[in-house]
Parts: C-alpha cells; structure tokens; sequence
C-alpha cells in the first residue's frame, strides 16, 4: 500500500476535529474572545452536514436548497447567518425557522431549541422515518428519538448520536463522525 494513503487513512479522523477547531479559533480571532456556545454549536451543525449522507430522494432536483431550519427561539442566528453562503454539496444552505411540527417536514437539518422540550414528541413523531438530522440540546434528547444531542462535559460542548434512529430515517452518519461523538447504545 502507498504510505501516504495508509498515512491519509491514518489521520482521516482527525480531519473533523481539525476542522471545527480551525472555524471556531477563527471565529474567536474574529471577536477576541473565546467561541461561546452558540457559536460552537453553529459550527457543530454546519460540521454534521460534511458527515451525514442523505437520500437522493431527500431533494427533488440537483440545486434544491439544503434547509437548514431552527424549531424555537433563534440563539444561533448570526453563526447561521454567515451559513448563508455555503453549501452541502450541490445544495447552497437556506436558513429556515417552522413554526409548527408539520412545518419541519422540508428541513434536512433541524435544530430544537431548548425551550421547545413541549414540543419535541410532536416533533419527532412528525419526522419519524424521514430524512431530516434531528439536534437538540434537551436532556435525553437523543434517547428520546432525537439524532444528535448536545451536552455540556466539564464546560466542554459534547454530543451522543443516536446512529439507529438515523439509519431509520435513511440518514448515513459517517465512521469519523461516530469517532468524534458519542454514540447512543
């Protein structure tokens, strides 16, 4: 084998972490203060969408915006904001905010806001089988059905994925992904 292939296997890994901690050093150079955690966690999402595959069928043509969406109070909107530029692959990113569960249905990513926890088995039930990246930083969101959880760790942001309920809902989470978080068993 070539061994700057099996060198490049070895550290692919470590590409995400790499990656995030660029974005969110960058984004502290940027405001000569340390990230806070909307910021982290606007990085997080937009990091996720690198290493989740979703269906072909998940988007109706090549171009179809990506829709990233925020079900309650927006904490994230100015990291989102400067999303608005990006895409995931072919798929620029538009920034959604639904207002009922229902409305949830044409996100490909969906953020639930803490103060949504009322909310979230409507949800969930709503999105159940569909190919929508559920995250949320709810206790036990993941073990209640959610796909990705956000949890602090010793003033560290973590999160568990719930890798079952996303191969559920035909969402491919990626090997580095699973290495970096934690998932749910």
């Amino acid at each position: 084998m070539n061994p700057l292939r099996s060198l490049v296997r070895r550290l692919r890994p470590l590409w995400m972490p790499t990656t995030l901690t660029v974005v969110v050093i960058g984004m502290s150079a940027l405001h000569a203060n340390p990230p806070s955690e909307a910021q982290l966690k606007g990085a997080y999402l937009y990091q996720f969408t690198r290493f989740v595959t979703w269906p072909a069928s998940a988007f109706a043509h090549d171009r179809d915006p990506f829709r990233l969406c925020v079900f309650g109070p927006d904490t994230l909107g100015p990291i989102l904001n400067a999303l608005g530029n990006k895409s995931v692959g072919s798929h620029p990113i538009a920034i959604r905010h639904p207002d009922t569960p229902a409305d949830t249905l044409d996100c490909h990513l969906l953020f639930v806001a803490r103060s949504e926890h009322e909310h979230l088995p409507a949800i969930l039930a709503t999105l159940q089988e569909k190919p929508v990246l559920t995250v949320g930083d709810q206790p036990e969101f993941a073990s209640q059905g959610g796909m990705i959880h956000f949890m602090r760790v010793n003033d560290t942001l973590r999160f568990t994925i719930n890798q079952e309920v996303a191969l559920q809902s035909g969402l491919t989470i990626h090997a580095t992904l699973l290495q970096v978080g934690h998932v749910l068993k």
